[in-house]
């Protein structure tokens, strides 16, 4: 028998998946407005020196006098890395590390947000739209038996381990018709906060530099980690 191997999903978002304001006004051409809804998750089998890394980072950056009282660093608030929130300079240097780190791959979901779909297809509901998004990001990921997932979610607006869990069984399901192979995976799965996941950040950064070219035509980011990517998926084209 094969020894069973473990392997680590971290899953984030980007943008949001909401199309109304408060009092049903909608958001859709207005300032603001997030035209893309993006999920990632980076995937190691060597969660351990992962986290490390990115802890090692986190604790160099907050002892070193030049980078120390930058405001989103020196706050009563824990900080993390983020890469929306994080100083220019900050966010060099974690992209310096995220460049050489081995033993890491990050998949990436890129929805366009198209009312007439979101109407059609997901009810006028963001919960439904993001889950939906989920599934295709997870398919395709989960195939090895002699593995044990071990999926992470962040916690984020309505996320809930009861569409968490549907999600990831429309994805099981989705894989075994399309290879014709019902098999068991192993899996678990959590709901984590950002401050508790270090590893997130991982997947945080490169999602931000798909949506930094996408929005902003600014390639470099995307370009320098381009080896770190495993799947790019665009969905809902009109």
């Amino acid at each position: 028998m094969k020894e069973t191997l473990t392997k680590y999903i971290f899953i984030d978002e980007s943008g949001d998946p909401t199309f109304y304001g408060s009092g049903k006004r909608l958001l859709v051409g207005t300032e603001g407005f997030q035209p893309y809804s993006i999920i990632g998750m980076v995937e190691t089998n060597n969660r351990k020196a992962l986290r490390k890394k990115v802890v090692e980072f986190m604790d160099s950056v907050k002892s070193d006098v030049l980078y120390n009282t930058i405001p989103s660093i020196n706050t009563k608030k824990a900080w993390y890395v983020h890469a929306r929130a994080d100083h220019p300079e900050i966010r060099i240097k974690f992209i310096e590390l995220l460049r050489q780190l081995p033993d890491y791959k990050v998949h990436v979901v890129v929805a366009k947000k198209i009312l007439s779909i979101f109407n059609r297809k997901h009810n006028n509901n963001p919960t439904e739209f993001y889950f939906d998004v989920l599934h295709h990001l997870l398919a395709n990921q989960m195939t090895d038996a002699n593995v044990h997932y071990k999926l992470y979610l962040s916690q984020r607006g309505n996320n809930s381990m009861n569409k968490f869990s549907e999600a990831v069984k429309k994805a099981l399901k989705s894989d075994a018709i399309q290879s014709g192979n019902e098999q068991e995976i192993k899996y678990s799965l959590e709901i984590v906060s950002s401050e508790e996941m270090p590893e997130l950040s991982v997947v945080d950064y490169l999602m931000w530099a798909v949506q930094r070219k996408l929005l902003k035509g600014e390639a470099r980011y995307f370009e320098a980690l381009k080896k770190k990517y495993g799947v790019i998926l665009e969905l809902y084209e009109e």
